[in-house]
């Protein structure tokens, strides 16, 4: 099919109208995908991004041991192909985590606000408890008191929390963008993340979140197939004001639910990155911040046509 032939507007949720930005983020080459920006924001193409947060975290936790430091870590939930290595490598090399003070960047919630508690088979919180902290050696652990979790008596302060624990903001946040272009279960066009402009967007703190439908259709895919009935509509999440304060940043961005034939996470991924900062693609903020993101080699390929399914 000539795409030539056939001229239309993409959705209004789509996080730009501009036809022009979207095929310059569509056609960049391979060999143009890395850089560095002003705020220190770098791009990196390789192998295995997972493994390479996997060592880049590591090696936080190694040197909080050896230089005997406190970091404030906000984490990602139910990763445990991110965990896995970083626990055992610990646990080997005898790395402790003492020093560590560790924020769960999101959960799920009820219609009513009210946050799943860690013991729902499913809570993000519990899969951080079960795939991290419980998987580091005993004696390797930090008190359990150094671990956060959303509670519904600690969701109106969260970012506060992690600022009072962090001197003004978390050391680090290791992240991945979602389909609808999220960072953790910050949605575009929610009540929770409704703003007239930028500024007042990245002024938005940790709270009830009236998920996206893009964002819950993603989610089912984790609870029984695609099953949405199954799956939360709401959740509680960090805001652009922690990413925002947050002293440095981690992401990875490489296939997942699509597979390796899609052009979607390519694209929004593409769009986060080299698009232009706007809060309808919250995650493009990072932009404005230093930190490192690991792009796989299939993240990185080109947007051939053939990757517009043709029938």
């Amino acid at each position: 099919m000539n795409r030539s032939l056939f001229d239309f507007s993409p959705s209004k949720w789509w996080p730009t109208q501009d036809k022009l930005v979207q095929e310059m983020c569509r056609n960049i080459p391979r060999d143009q995908l890395e850089f560095t920006n002003k705020n220190g924001y770098t791009v990196k193409v390789v192998p295995h991004p997972c493994s390479a947060c996997a060592c880049e975290l590591f090696e936080w936790i190694w040197r909080s041991d050896k230089y005997d430091e406190k970091i404030v870590i906000v984490f990602p939930n139910s990763w445990h192909e991110m965990y896995e290595p970083v626990t055992a490598m610990c646990n080997f090399f005898n790395v402790s985590a003492r020093n560590l003070h560790a924020f769960c960047m999101d959960e799920w919630a009820d219609e009513d606000g009210n946050v799943a508690p860690v013991t729902y088979g499913p809570s993000l919180g519990g899969h951080f408890l079960r795939e991290f902290y419980l998987q580091l050696r005993e004696d390797l652990r930090p008190p359990l008191k150094q671990i956060h979790y959303y509670t519904n008596e600690n969701i109106g302060r969260y970012s506060d929390m992690i600022a009072e624990e962090g001197n003004g903001g978390a050391d680090l946040i290791i992240s991945a963008t979602g389909w609808i272009g999220h960072t953790a279960f910050i949605d575009p066009l929610t009540k929770k993340f409704k703003a007239d402009n930028l500024e007042d967007f990245l002024n938005i703190k940790a709270g009830f979140v009236d998920n996206h439908r893009l964002t819950i259709t993603q989610n089912s895919g984790g609870f029984g197939d695609g099953d949405v009935y199954h799956t939360p509509a709401y959740s509680v999440s960090i805001g652009p004001w922690d990413v925002i304060h947050a002293k440095d940043h981690l992401e990875l961005e490489e296939l997942g639910f699509c597979g390796g034939y899609s052009s979607w996470e390519r694209m929004i991924s593409r769009l986060q990155i080299y698009g232009p900062v706007t809060k309808d693609l919250p995650a493009s903020v990072y932009q404005l911040t230093k930190g490192t993101i690991y792009l796989s080699e299939d993240m990185a390929r080109p947007i051939a046509p053939m990757d517009l399914v043709a029938f």
